[in-house]
C-alpha cells in the first residue's frame, strides 16, 4: 500500500526537485499534493491527511511550526520530516515537542531525504500492525466476555451489568437467534464468514459469536415492540435462502431484563433443538413458545415432549438410569444421529432443571460434547458424564450464599484478570476470608476456580475454527502461549491443538 505523502516548502526549486527528482516508486509513496506557504499548507494537510508531510519552517502567512501545531490533531499519527536551513535551539526545541519525526538541514540531498523516509515508513508499518494486533485482541477479549456472560446464569447481582457496559452493548430490548447447520456438517470458516457478512449486511445492532456447535447471534433493540418478530423472521429466511447447507434455527423471546440473558439465550437453544426433530428436509425455523401458549407441535415434536418428559419423571442421577435414558432416546431418534444429538441435549436440559442445578462448567461441557456424538457407546457415555457432573452440582447446592455469589462472578469476570483482593472487594468480605470459605467449602483454591473458569471460555473459543489458538491465550488472559498451554492441557488432559481437532470438524 503507497504511503501519501504533502510537501510545504516556499521555495519552488526545493518542491519541484522533490516532486521530479525522488524516486516515489522505489519508496512505495506518492505525492497527495503540494503547497508554498503554511495557510495553503494547513488546507492542503487537512483535506488530504497525509501519512507523511516534508515541511519547512520559515514560511509566507504561517511558519511551518505554527501549521503543524494547528493540524497535529487531525494528523496525529503523521510523520512530520522538517527541511529547513535554520538550525536555531528554539525550532528544534517546538518541532521536538510537536513530535516531528525527523529534522534535515538544507542544503539536502535525495538519499537523505529517502533514508528519512524509509525510516518513517518503518514506523508507521510498525505502529499500524501494532494497532491492527490491539483492535484484534481487543475484539477476542469482547468474544471471551460475551462467552462468559452467554454460558452464565447471570444472577442479579454478579456484574451482568459491568460486563456489558464494557462490551459497550447498551438496548432496551434484545432476542437472541441460534443457527446450526442439520446433519452431521459443523460450521467451517468459509460458513462462518458468509453467515457474519449476512447478518452485517442488515446494519442491525447484533453481535454474532460461534458458541460450542451454533452461531448465536445477539440482536439488541431500542424498542420493545413487537416489530422484532417481522424482524427474526425476514433475517431468518434471509440466512436461509443464502446458505448453501440447511440450517436450523431457533429464536428466542425478545427480552429487556440483564439478567435474563441466559434464559433467553436457553430459549433460542430450545426452539433450534425442536428445530432439528423435524423430519422435514431443508432449513427449519422455529420461534421459542412456553409449553401453556403451544398450539400444535408436530407429532415428532409432541412425541418426543411426551417419551421426555415420561423419562424425566423416572430418571435419577444413577448410572442405571443414564443408560436406561441413553437406549430410550437412541431408539426414539431412529439412529438419526443429528436428531439424537438434539434429544440428548433437551434432555440433559429437563434433567438439569428437574434436580435444581444451575448450569455450571461441568455440566456445559458435557452439553458441548453431546452434538459430536456418533455411535450408541458415545451416547451413553455422554449421560453418564451428565449425571455426573449433577451429583457434583447437587453438592454444590449446601455451598453458602457468598460462595454461590463467588462462583457465580468468577466465571462471569475470569477472562478480566480477576485477583483474589478484586472478587473479595466486590463481595464486601477480607481475602483471607473469601480464600479460606472456598477452599473449605469447594476443596479447591480461589486461583483453581478462576483458572477452571477460564478453560471453560477458551473451550468455546477454540470451536471457533478462525481464531488462532494464541489469540485464544490473550483473549482469556495469558501473553504468554506457554503459560496457556500448561494450564490447558493440567485442565483438559491434552492440548488446545488436540481439543479442536477433536471437537472441530472443518
Amino acid at each position: 500500500m503507497k504511503l501519501s505523502v504533502v510537501i510545504v516548502e516556499d521555495n519552488p526549486l526545493t518542491v519541484r526537485s522533490l516532486v521530479q527528482t525522488m524516486d516515489w516508486n522505489s519508496l512505495n509513496c506518492e505525492v497527495a499534493g503540494t503547497a508554498m506557504d503554511g495557510e495553503s499548507g494547513k488546507k492542503l494537510i487537512l483535506e488530504t491527511h497525509p501519512d507523511i508531510l516534508l515541511m519547512d519552517i520559515r514560511m509566507p502567512q504561517c511558519s511551518g511550526i505554527d501549521m503543524l501545531e494547528a493540524v497535529r490533531e487531525e494528523i496525529p499519527d503523521s510523520k512530520a520530516i522538517i527541511i529547513t536551513g535554520y538550525d536555531h535551539f528554539q525550532y528544534a526545541s517546538k518541532a521536538i515537542k510537536l513530535g516531528v519525526f525527523d529534522y534535515l538541514l538544507k542544503p539536502i540531498r535525495n538519499d537523505e531525504v529517502a533514508d528519512s523516509i524509509r525510516k518513517a515508513r518503518a514506523e508507521i508499518e510498525r505502529s499500524r500492525v501494532a494497532a491492527e494486533t490491539e483492535l484484534q485482541e481487543d475484539t477476542f477479549r469482547r468474544q471471551a466476555q460475551l462467552l462468559s456472560l452467554l454460558t452464565n446464569p447471570s444472577q442479579r447481582g454478579q456484574g451482568v451489568h459491568q460486563v456489558l457496559e464494557d462490551l459497550h452493548l447498551r438496548f432496551e430490548a434484545y432476542y437472541i437467534m441460534t443457527v446450526q447447520i442439520r446433519g452431521e456438517e459443523t460450521f467451517n470458516q468459509g460458513t462462518l464468514n458468509h453467515l457474519e457478512r449476512i447478518i452485517a449486511s442488515w446494519n442491525l445492532h447484533a453481535v454474532p459469536v460461534l458458541l460450542y456447535d451454533a452461531m448465536v447471534i445477539f440482536v439488541m433493540r431500542d424498542t420493545q415492540d413487537e416489530g422484532w418478530k417481522s424482524e427474526a423472521a425476514s433475517l431468518s429466511e434471509r440466512v436461509a435462502e443464502e446458505m448453501v447447507s440447511p440450517v436450523c434455527i431457533g429464536i428466542s423471546s425478545q427480552g429487556s431484563s440483564l439478567h435474563a440473558i441466559r434464559q433467553i439465550y436457553q430459549q433460542a437453544r430450545q426452539a433450534m433443538w425442536e428445530a432439528n426433530l423435524s423430519p422435514q428436509q431443508g432449513t427449519m425455523i422455529t420461534f421459542f413458545e412456553p409449553n401453556d401458549k403451544r398450539s400444535h407441535p408436530s407429532p415428532q415434536v409432541a412425541e418426543f415432549n411426551q417419551r421426555l418428559a415420561s423419562l424425566i419423571e423416572k430418571a435419577e442421577l444413577s448410572d442405571e438410569s443414564a443408560r436406561e435414558a441413553a437406549k430410550e432416546l437412541i431408539e426414539l431418534s431412529g439412529h438419526q444421529y443429528s436428531q439424537l444429538r438434539a434429544m440428548i441435549a433437551m434432555y440433559s436440559l429437563a434433567l438439569r432443571n428437574k434436580f435444581g442445578a444451575p448450569s455450571d462448567l461441568q455440566t456445559d461441557a458435557v452439553m458441548y460434547e453431546s452434538w459430536f456424538v456418533t455411535s450408541p457407546e458415545e451416547t451413553e457415555k455422554c449421560l453418564l458424564r451428565m449425571c455426573a457432573a449433577l451429583r457434583s452440582n447437587t453438592r454444590e447446592q449446601q455451598y453458602s450464599l457468598l460462595t454461590r455469589n463467588t462462583l457465580q462472578y468468577i466465571k462471569l469476570h475470569a477472562v478480566e484478570g480477576l485477583t483474589l483482593g478484586s472478587v473479595a472487594d466486590a463481595m464486601f468480605v477480607s481475602s483471607n476470608y473469601l480464600s479460606a470459605l472456598i477452599r473449605k467449602e469447594t476443596g479447591i483454591t480461589f486461583h483453581e476456580h478462576v483458572l477452571y473458569a477460564k478453560m471453560a471460555v477458551a473451550r468455546g473459543m477454540l470451536s471457533d475454527p478462525r481464531i488462532l489458538v494464541e489469540e485464544v491465550a490473550r483473549a482469556v488472559g495469558y501473553s504468554n502461549y506457554i503459560s496457556f498451554y500448561n494450564a490447558f492441557k493440567r485442565v483438559e488432559h491434552m492440548t488446545p491443538t488436540e481439543y479442536r481437532n477433536g471437537k472441530v470438524r472443518a
